[in-house]
């Protein structure tokens, strides 16, 4: 039987850069894996809202299935909540109900929104509710980080040059994303692992906990693993070798 497909979204301001150790690790064992880049990163002008981020991962997500292939989505930070938006009728499930091969088979969040029906972070305008280290600029309608700011909150349990370069690399991000309101949670109808990161200072493990059991609390829903790591927020740069082994668990590996 063929392996799953890995299609990594990243969060907030972040490129698809931050996948490529874990892909060159992954790749070692067999498995393809496509990072995406969301509109709303960099985008000029900055995307209205979420609904972009939605499309292009629903396009690629249904590129992959259609050719017959299982998917598993990796979802980090803000990734989580067009992720999970992005997928209905596309569960591996749903599509052999009606006679298709392939589909999205597990997702897998890494600190990252679980969000249910009808989520909103703020109304549109509002940036009373960002994180204190987004520098908003409403009438731009973007969000920058200080890189010094960046290596506290994302890069915490790096070396110094590495934590360093990976600041560099941020790029401004949409603010019209966390105005978007949600309307689908995959994780209803699509098996789910959830990762926490005890060392994460951008949302905060009791944070990830919060998001993590308010999925677990509501009914239906697929959230059948949890795993912990004492990593920050991006565990996939600081520990690949461990995220990559969890990742192949998520594929049905004993490793």
């Amino acid at each position: 039987m063929s392996k799953p497909v890995f299609v990594c979204v990243p969060g907030a301001s972040h490129s698809p850069m931050i996948y490529e150790p874990l892909r060159n690790i992954l790749s070692f064992h067999g498995y393809t894996t496509v990072p995406l880049a969301l509109p709303s990163v960099g985008g000029n002008p900055p995307t209205y809202d979420f609904r972009e981020d939605v499309q292009a991962i629903r396009n690629l997500v249904t590129q992959i299935v259609d050719s017959g292939a299982d998917v598993i989505l990796v979802l980090h930070g803000y990734g989580g909540l067009p992720g999970a938006e992005a997928l209905q009728g596309l569960g591996r499930d749903e599509r052999n109900q009606r006679g298709l091969r392939g589909g999205v088979v597990r997702l897998v969040f890494i600190m990252s929104y679980m969000a249910l029906e009808g989520f909103q972070g703020s109304p549109r305008g509002d940036v009373s509710s960002m994180f204190p280290y987004m520098r908003c600029n409403i009438q731009a309608s973007i969000s920058t980080i200080k890189p010094a700011d960046a290596i506290s909150v994302f890069y915490n349990d790096m070396s110094i040059p590495q934590a360093e370069y990976y600041a560099s690399q941020l790029l401004p991000q949409s603010l019209g994303v966390f105005w978007s309101r949600t309307s689908y949670a995959a994780w209803r109808y699509i098996p789910s692992t959830y990762i926490l990161c005890a060392r994460d200072q951008s949302m905060s493990l009791s944070y990830g906990e919060m998001i993590l059991k308010a999925a677990q609390d509501s009914r239906p829903n697929m959230v059948d693993s949890v795993e912990r790591c004492d990593a920050g927020h991006c565990v996939m740069l600081s520990q690949p070798d461990w995220t990559a082994n969890m990742l192949r668990r998520a594929a049905g590996e004993r490793v």
